[in-house]
């Protein structure tokens, strides 16, 4: 498995990975897809045969990043995809300038939050209502130092 930056032609499985991870309501449409592949820090997992298999999206803004997204295919889940992309993008953030990510997780996938917690992020709050009403999440918060240690 390598990680690379996304590319336009992997918008369609990006898209397609979206609509089996999230429900329609909260998955991100095809155009917001095109932008962020354009402007943020975007990466997908592939097989040798450049099948992407999860991809993770992010940002920095000053000192700080964030992560908006990691999906990871249902059938290549459990296999280390997420953790390999969870760590390329603190790699990319940090070489951005970030010294701490964050994260949100929904408080209704321990999945994901099990995944950050072993990546070494850890809860700080509540965010009512983040994925519709009723959908609650956590914040997640990950330091770094200059090395790319956590700090925590």
């Amino acid at each position: 498995m390598k990680i690379r930056r996304a590319e336009p032609k992997d918008l369609s499985s990006i898209v397609e990975i979206e609509g089996l991870c999230f429900p329609k309501e909260t998955a991100f449409p095809a155009g917001m897809f095109v932008y962020l592949i354009t402007y943020s820090v975007s990466l997908v997992a592939c097989e040798p045969e450049d099948r992407v298999l999860g991809f993770i999206i992010g940002y920095t803004s000053g000192r700080g990043g964030a992560v908006y997204t990691l999906d990871v295919h249902p059938a290549h889940r459990k296999k280390g995809v997420g953790s390999k992309l969870v760590r390329a993008m603190e790699e990319e953030l940090q070489a951005q300038g970030a010294r701490a990510i964050r994260l949100e997780a929904a408080l209704e996938n321990p999945e994901a939050r099990e995944l950050y917690r072993k990546a070494g992020y850890r809860e700080r709050e509540l965010v009512r209502n983040y994925y519709g009403r009723g959908k609650d999440a956590v914040r997640m918060w990950k330091a770094l130092d200059a090395n790319g240690t956590d700090i925590n």
